[in-house]
């Protein structure tokens, strides 16, 4: 069946059963689908065959009851997909089997936590703030080779920081790292939206800490971020409260009037600020955070709408 192809793509050896018997499960999550139990050195997971590609929203949840009905991972194959299917099925964090042009098994890095040395563990580990913070930065610019002096100087990263960073990527395979003359010089090893892809599981979100303070001009005058920046390049309704973005050291926190009961508050007098692991202001544009950092802050919300505008964006995007 598929085994040889599962094999081929992680190096493991897997026995799938033939077609189970659909027992506990609604109708509509068994009729028209085929299911067979996968199995590697004592690792179970369940496939589903579905004819057709299903919104990811829908199967999310129904990849819940499935989990809950089989008490075990399950992955759903298909015969095709679009690219805009197997985009929003990786963003959900839904595993599938296009057989063979992709595989997207995340559940699998428990079998292999067991197998891979550490240097190949650090692949699948969330990227430090400022690694996050340069590998946006060369994906927002052309393929070119940058100097890390520039990197420093563009950035506001210390250039021990900036070194950290560089290596951390190039550890991961993402970038690479040459001498030219007597400077230090990077560059992206992939188009922009193939490294996006690539990097999409280890990426941070860049808020640190939430705090709700007065409305002042100091802080209107921070980059929009959550779902006020959204809403400014979508349909999405603007928020009751203003969100804003700052830098978690940066100086201004400590000339925030704060606000601790802000429910008590008049949502027009108060802001919502977020203090963030590093510096929007180098990424921010048209007085909004960046779009691959806004992406990051709300990735793990359950609002469909805020979701759906997610996608558009990426969607939208316009990847070098």
């Amino acid at each position: 069946m598929f085994e040889k192809e599962l094999e081929k793509a992680f190096g493991l050896d897997f026995k799938v059963s033939d077609k189970l018997q659909k027992t506990g499960l609604p109708r509509y999550m068994a009729s028209g689908r085929e299911i067979y139990m996968a199995e590697s050195d004592g690792f179970v997971f369940y496939i589903i065959k579905i004819s057709k590609a299903v919104d990811s929203r829908v199967l999310s949840k129904e990849m819940t009851l499935y989990e809950e009905n089989f008490h075990a991972p399950v992955a759903f194959l298909f015969n095709e997909l679009t690219k805009n299917n197997r985009n929003a099925y990786i963003k959900h964090h839904i595993p599938f089997i296009l057989v063979p042009t992709q595989i997207y098994l995340p559940f699998l890095g428990m079998l292999f936590s067991k197998k891979l040395s550490a240097s190949e563990r650090k692949e699948s580990l969330p990227l430090s703030a400022n690694a996050q913070k340069i590998l946006f930065y060369l994906i927002y610019n052309k393929k070119e080779q940058y100097s890390k002096q520039h990197l420093a100087t563009t950035l506001d990263i210390d250039p021990v920081y900036v070194t950290r960073g560089t290596k951390e990527l190039v550890s991961r395979a993402l970038i690479t790292e040459v001498k030219n003359g007597r400077n230090i010089v990077v560059e992206r090893k992939y188009d922009s939206k193939e490294l996006f892809d690539m990097c999409s599981t280890a990426l941070i979100n860049p808020i640190d800490k939430v705090i709700f303070v007065k409305k002042t001009n100091l802080v209107s005058c921070l980059p929009k971020s959550f779902d006020y920046a959204l809403s400014e390049i979508s349909m999405l309704n603007p928020p009751s409260v203003e969100s804003y973005a700052c830098y978690k050291k940066d100086k201004k926190v400590e000339l925030f009037e704060i606000v601790d009961e802000p429910e008590w508050e008049d949502s027009d007098k108060i802001c919502r600020v977020e203090l963030w692991k590093y510096n929007p202001s180098q990424l921010s544009k048209n007085a909004l955070v960046d779009e691959l950092s806004l992406y990051c802050s709300l990735k793990d919300t359950k609002d469909p709408r805020v979701e759906g505008e997610l996608e558009k964006m990426l969607e939208d995007f316009k990847w070098q």
